[in-house]
C-alpha cells in the first residue's frame, strides 16, 4: 500500500509522487509512503463446480435463444453515475461549516469538471455524521477531515505536513481522501485576522473544497500525475487554496499574477 496525493508542506519524503516544480522543496500536494504488500489472493472452485461452471454459458444461452416472446425494443440510454461523497470530521463542525463546505464543493466541483472532464456525471454529498444506516450509492468516496477544521487568527507558521492524500493499493487509488485541517489552518490563519465567523466559515470551506477536488481527480482519473495549471497542479500557496474565492483575488497581498 502506497499514500498518494495530499497537500503537504515540509519535509520532502524520497519517494515524493511528483519531482519539485523549482519553486518549493516539497510536493504540497501529494506524498507517497512505501508499505508492505500483501500478495493477490484467488478463490478456486472445486473441480465438479468448475465442470458445471463451463457448462452455465451454454445454457444460458440456450434459454436466451428459445425465448420466443422476447422483446427487442431499443433500452433507454444509460445515464452518467452520479459521484457521492462521505465526508466524516474527526472533530465536531458546526452546521454553519457544514454548509460554508458543501457549497464550496459544490462550486469547485463545477469548475474542476472544466479541467477533468473525469469528474462529470453528478455530485451528492453526505454528512458522516447524519448518514442513514443502510444508505445504497453506486459510486461512493469517503472523505475523512483530520484535525479542527475551525479557521481562527493565527501567525504563520511553516505548515509541516500534508495537506491532503489518498493511497495507491495494488496499482489503483483507492476513493478515500484524507484532508489535514490543521495544515489548513496554518495556512490560512494569518490571513482571516479580522474576519467574522461567517467569512471564516467561508473561506475554511473553499480551502478544503479545493483540496478535496484535487484528490477526486485523482480518484476519478486513476492517474497520480499533475498539470502545470489549475486545481491538478503540484502545489498549492494560499492563492491556489482560495482560487476562486472574489475577495481574495481582490487583495492587494496578492499580485494579479498569482492568480493566472
Amino acid at each position: 500500500m502506497t499514500a498518494v496525493g495530499g497537500i503537504t508542506t515540509g519535509k520532502t519524503t524520497r519517494d515524493a509522487i511528483s519531482a519539485p516544480d523549482g519553486k518549493h522543496h516539497i510536493n504540497l500536494l501529494d506524498r507517497l509512503a512505501s508499505r508492505s504488500q500483501t500478495h493477490g489472493m484467488r478463490v478456486e472452485l472445486p473441480r465438479r463446480l468448475r465442470r458445471l461452471a463451463k457448462f452455465l454459458p451454454m445454457i444460458a444461452l440456450l434459454v436466451s435463444a428459445c425465448s420466443k416472446d422476447r422483446a427487442y425494443a431499443q433500452t433507454p440510454a444509460r445515464t452518467e453515475t452520479r459521484t457521492t461523497l462521505v465526508i466524516f470530521a474527526e472533530k465536531r463542525m458546526a452546521d454553519s461549516e457544514w454548509a460554508a463546505l458543501f457549497d464550496a464543493l459544490k462550486k469547485g466541483a463545477q469548475s474542476g469538471r472544466e479541467e477533468a472532464p473525469a469528474l462529470k456525471g453528478g455530485m451528492d454529498l453526505v454528512r458522516g455524521d447524519t448518514i442513514v444506516h443502510g444508505l445504497e450509492v453506486d459510486r461512493p468516496i469517503s472523505v475523512y477531515l483530520h484535525g479542527d477544521c475551525t479557521l481562527l487568527p493565527m501567525p504563520r507558521y511553516a505548515p509541516l505536513g500534508a495537506l491532503g492524500w489518498v493511497r495507491l493499493v495494488h496499482g489503483r487509488i483507492q476513493p478515500f481522501i484524507h484532508v489535514d485541517c490543521a495544515q489548513i489552518v496554518q495556512e490560512l490563519g494569518p490571513l482571516v485576522l479580522g474576519m467574522n465567523r461567517k467569512r471564516r466559515d467561508a473561506v475554511m470551506g473553499e480551502a478544503m473544497a479545493r483540496v478535496i477536488v484535487h484528490e477526486w481527480i485523482h480518484v476519478a482519473t486513476q492517474n497520480a500525475g499533475h498539470a502545470k495549471h489549475g486545481v491538478a497542479k503540484s502545489s498549492f500557496g494560499v492563492a491556489d487554496l482560495l482560487a476562486e474565492d472574489v475577495e481574495i483575488r481582490r487583495d492587494p497581498r496578492f499580485p494579479r499574477g498569482r492568480w493566472d
